[in-house]
């Protein structure tokens, strides 16, 4: 069974169009009903082809009955994948990039959007949705800080948490090395932009692990 062709994305508890409200979670946990975009809407908004985005629902749809995928849903595989190392935080990361809202949850469309800049996209669409993910408070800069997190996060999926903090910090101060072009503190994303397109080792580091969520 495909989408539904009469529907928009984003008509959940509440009527059409209307987010989850904050007191939704204050009542407990409840299931979440995230009702499909059209699939022609999906269809032009993503680039991909009814039958493709047929199949990826019905994928979506086995782990994410209600249409909708929360953190809950993503740490189980993430933790079947990196058995050995704790891979909470980077499941959490990974997924607030797609929750473009920030309500808690990730409609199939949300998920759709994501998967077409990345196996859709540009080059520069490519690397805009990686620095997205590192510019963890998306003022259009990714700082040391920030940087440190998301490189503890890999490290913690394989290793040993008690273990990783020098091999992070030598991680995070040669990507700024080459990275930070101007020497400021911080990565802008012009910066981030040409560091990735002048030096692919540069940006296989970043994105080692980026496949597993799709």
């Amino acid at each position: 069974m495909c989408l539904r062709d009469a529907n928009i994305v984003g008509e959940q508890r509440g009527g059409p169009g209307c987010l989850l409200k904050k007191d939704f979670y204050d009542e407990g946990p409840q299931p979440i009903h995230v009702v499909p975009e059209r699939l022609a809407a999906l269809v032009e908004r993503t680039g991909f082809s009814k039958d493709e985005i047929c199949k990826m629902y019905r994928a979506f749809k086995q782990h994410c009955p209600g249409g909708a995928a929360t953190t809950n849903d993503l740490k189980p595989a993430y933790a079947k994948l990196f058995p050995l190392g704790d891979s909470t935080k980077y499941a959490q990361i990974v997924f607030n990039i797609f929750d473009k809202d920030g309500d808690g949850v990730v409609s199939f469309a949300d998920f759709l959007v994501g998967m077409a800049s990345i196996v859709r996209g540009s080059a520069d669409q490519k690397l805009s949705w990686i620095f997205g993910m590192y510019d963890l408070n998306g003022d259009g800069h990714i700082t040391r800080h920030e940087m440190l997190a998301i490189v503890s996060a890999i490290y913690e999926m394989v290793q040993n948490s008690q273990t990783i903090h020098r091999a992070v910090t030598r991680h995070v101060d040669r990507i700024f090395e080459k990275m930070d072009l101007d020497k400021d503190g911080v990565i802008s994303k012009e910066e981030f932009m040409t560091s990735c397109k002048n030096d692919l080792t540069i940006c296989d580091q970043l994105t080692i692990f980026d496949d597993f969520w799709w």
